[in-house]
């Protein structure tokens, strides 16, 4: 599995490079933006390590970039910064994890196990890869959406929840069940997140936004 590890401070590069060799992965090195996109237009990489403070560019702006690039590929942000602001404002632009610095590595390889197993289909389910409920078409394997015929760019967290929603027409999820099954992790206490991303949602899929309907006190489901 190759790891791209774009972070313009040497002694961390050098500390993540062995951590994840030892872990049997391939990562690979780039210090600044420009080079960490020359590594993706070259290489095959399974996900992105992105430190925030970079000296070309902010890893925001790069954010941006992999959501219209390469937004299948996932992404664990690393950062000095613990600001909530810029937590939710990574998560927004389609990071799939968060780390602040310091953080044990051992912390890391798990969050990385984890999230390559939400991108991983389950050979348990493979005859699931494209559902069909309602107006709407859900295709795993190559993560996309289609609503009334009409193509839906989401981001990698998008694609998630409306996958669980639609593996359980009119089941209600909270938003605590949401957090878990689309981030992966216990997020404790960020509940805000799932309606931020509920309302982006809601923009994208117009005049069918009533699809994903809220339950006063619970939380969300597909109504169809």
């Amino acid at each position: 599995m190759n790891i791209l590890i774009i972070e313009d401070d040497s002694s961390i590069q050098m500390l993540l490079k062995l951590s994840l060799e030892v872990e049997g992965f391939h990562p690979m090195v780039a210090g600044t933006v420009a080079a960490g996109l020359h590594e993706l237009s070259s290489q095959h990489i399974d996900l992105i390590l992105l430190d925030l403070m970079l000296p070309d560019q902010s890893g925001f702006e790069l954010l941006k970039t992999l959501q219209t690039a390469y937004k299948e590929i996932p992404v664990i942000v690393l950062t000095a910064k613990n600001e909530m602001n810029d937590k939710i404002l990574g998560f927004q632009l389609g990071a799939d994890d968060y780390l602040t610095k310091p953080f044990e590595t051992r912390e890391l390889i798990m969050r990385i196990r984890a999230v390559m197993r939400r991108m991983t289909p389950d050979t348990a389910s493979l005859t699931m890869d494209v559902l069909e409920v309602g107006l709407i078409e859900i295709d795993r394997n190559e993560r996309s959406v289609t609503i009334a015929g009409k193509l839906v760019k989401t981001t990698s967290k998008e694609f998630d929840f409306l996958w669980l929603l639609c593996k359980n027409p009119k089941k209600v999820f909270t938003r605590e069940h949401i957090l878990d099954q689309v981030w992966g992790f216990e997020y404790y206490g960020q509940t805000r997140s799932v309606d931020m991303m509920v309302n982006r949602l809601r923009e994208k899929i117009k005049p069918y936004d009533h699809v994903l309907a809220t339950v006063h006190g619970m939380g969300y489901k597909l109504e169809v």
